[in-house]
């Protein structure tokens, strides 16, 4: 049987190409795969409808086993909005222009894998991304997928060692002089702030205790000369993570507790399967120091296929500090009905 929600997105996040489902071609020595997803949804925001792209994309994975026992891998994925008409060309002006986002190669073996490219944060992957169970609105993080990892990034990690799996991630950000610093349109998250060249370092670790309790926890060195994800460049702490989750075929719980310098953000995640999908939600805590509040998110699918479902959602801001505010920056209210189709 299949694990429940959060389960679920806590193993697409560990595998190298977790969505790859239609194989293009396969031998002894290989394999090369198409995945992807179109996904749009009916966006009612603070009494607003918006009817927006979530996530949609195409992407390509490939695999070769080497002669010395590794095996070299390969990811590529491109972003569109499948809502608009989408201009490719440089300077497109109808915000539908296709991106590049989980792109990367690397090897693996008997010591684990090493990839480098353009990837979520060992952060996330490893102990923060349980949390993100919401399609839409409602999750929030001090550090992401996003956040001082995708584009020019290397990590490594291990194989399982008696339920530990270790991961490190180093983020390069480029000096002015650079060929990717600010004469490359569109190349922000990968210069400095400083102007000068900058590395920054993120450790992760999970522990598997038995097939439905895990733990996890994540350093991120959170530079302050990069592009930190919490504070200002001159003023940013390091982020810690930790995480605990239970999941069974039918149930799943969580909670995510991140903290840098005087941030904190607590999330906490449930979901039932009842068979045709899955009933879920959250609560997410944040403290900035100055204002602390509490948001909501409920939402439910339903699978007509393996390839397709259908969803709805509601998210609630209820505090000063929640990215669900209106346009006098106080809580509101986001509800979601949406379709995606997987591959």
């Amino acid at each position: 049987m299949k694990k429940t929600l959060i389960a679920a997105s806590i193993a697409a996040l560990a595998t190298t190409s977790a969505n790859a489902a239609v194989k293009l071609y396969e031998s002894e020595t290989g394999s090369f795969s198409s995945y992807g997803k179109v996904q749009l949804e009916l966006e009612n925001y603070d009494g607003e409808n918006t009817i927006q792209n979530q996530g949609s994309r195409l992407g390509f994975s490939g695999e070769k086993k080497l002669e010395n026992g590794l095996t070299a891998f390969t990811n590529f994925e491109f972003r569109f909005q499948p809502g608009v008409q989408n201009d490719i060309t440089e300077g497109g002006d109808d915000g539908g222009e296709w991106t590049t986002r989980n792109s990367y190669l690397g090897v693996k073996g008997d010591f684990g894998s090493v990839k480098a490219g353009n990837f979520d944060s060992i952060t996330y992957s490893m102990v923060t991304g349980q949390a993100d169970i919401m399609e839409n609105e409602g999750y929030r993080s001090l550090d992401t997928g996003s956040v001082n990892s995708r584009g020019t990034a290397i990590a490594y990690e291990t194989n399982d060692l008696a339920g530990f799996k270790i991961g490190l991630g180093i983020k390069h950000y480029a000096s002015d002089e650079s060929a990717y610093g600010p004469r490359a349109a569109g190349n922000e998250k990968l210069t400095s702030n400083n102007g000068d060249e900058v590395w920054n370092i993120q450790l992760g670790a999970t522990y598997q205790l038995n097939d439905e309790l895990s733990f996890g926890l994540a350093f991120d060195q959170n530079n302050e000369d990069g592009n930190p994800g919490v504070g200002v460049a001159g003023d940013a702490d390091p982020i810690i993570a930790a995480s605990v989750n239970y999941a069974t075929d039918a149930f799943g719980a969580g909670l995510v507790l991140e903290n840098s310098g005087d941030y904190m953000v607590a999330n906490l995640t449930g979901s039932v399967n009842y068979g045709a999908g899955d009933v879920y939600a959250l609560v997410s805590f944040a403290d900035n120091d100055v204002d602390t509040g509490v948001d909501f998110g409920l939402g439910a699918n339903y699978k007509l296929a393996k390839t397709f479902h259908v969803y709805g959602e509601v998210a609630v801001g209820n505090d000063d500090v929640s990215e669900i505010q209106d346009s006098k920056d106080k809580g509101t209210t986001a509800v979601t009905l949406g379709a995606a189709y997987k591959w």
